[in-house]
């Protein structure tokens, strides 16, 4: 059931080369030394692999989950194994860590898949869960607008750009002229939460806080990530020394919540 290769680098240790998977590759970072060496990790989400594959050229021997494959055309750089997203197919205490990356904001069933990791996480094992922050939900609100000007900006400096579109397309789009209003006055929820203004307060430290330890998980350290950046690739091309530098006043993107399993106390 596990990946029990470590990967050599000449087949995993791709580089990073999109917005995204520089931003990932930058908060992994964050808890390559908190992770215990050669540890049997559980990825949840796994998407691409990419993380996985980080995590292996780190000496870890990493199985991988999503409930989907990813999108047709884009690289894998790891094995990533299909489940139900609810019964995780491992045995009880399987795991050194299990980790994951914005991942829980996604999940409905979230008291299933909590225990699901408890249960498949070494008593003295550890769980990693990086998860966007109140300041990232707000922002990526705000950044909707810039990004909605620079979508409007190019159909109309470029007529043709939305000449591909099929006439059912076009029919459909025509149809749903009030979720398209919508779609340009609000930026709608990024996970599964009634809206983006639900997100400031289901992002948020305390609310999460609270999730972990109602589940019986002992919250050994939380911190930030200390990047800023948004939903929307507004500046791709900026430095991680300035992204580190701007969140020291707009706030850090997402939240780092290390964790113990199994303990049924609450979180003072």
């Amino acid at each position: 059931m596990f990946n029990r290769q470590v990967p050599d680098s000449s087949r995993w240790d791709i580089p990073a080369v999109t917005h995204l998977q520089r931003l990932r590759s930058a908060e992994l970072e964050r808890i390559r030394d908190l992770l215990p060496p050669r540890s049997r990790i559980l990825e949840l989400g796994g998407g691409n692999g990419h993380q996985a594959a980080v995590l292996s050229t780190w000496g870890h021997y990493v199985s991988s989950v999503d409930i989907a494959p990813p999108l047709s055309g884009h690289t894998m750089f790891f094995p990533v194994l299909l489940y139900d997203g609810k019964n995780l197919p491992y045995d009880d205490e399987a795991f050194d860590v299990v980790f994951s990356s914005n991942v829980l904001e996604h999940v409905t069933h979230l008291s299933v898949i909590l225990k699901e990791i408890a249960r498949v996480t070494k008593s003295d094992g550890v769980v990693v869960h990086i998860l966007p922050s109140s300041a990232w939900r707000f922002w990526t609100s705000l950044t909707h607008y810039v990004h909605l000007a620079k979508r409007v900006g190019r159909r109309f400096f470029r007529p043709d750009a939305g000449s591909d579109r099929s006439s059912s397309e076009v029919t459909s789009s025509k149809r749903n002229w009030g979720g398209l209003l919508k779609r340009v006055f609000l930026d709608g929820p990024h996970g599964a939460y009634p809206n983006e203004f639900y997100e400031l307060y289901a992002f948020s430290r305390s609310r999460w806080l609270h999730v972990f330890a109602t589940h019986g998980f002992e919250v050994t350290s939380c911190f930030k990530n200390g990047l800023f950046y948004t939903g929307y690739e507004i500046f791709p091309r900026m430095s991680m020394s300035g992204r580190r530098n701007l969140s020291r006043f707009l706030g850090s993107a997402t939240w780092i919540y290390i964790m113990r399993p199994g303990l049924k106390r609450p979180l003072s």
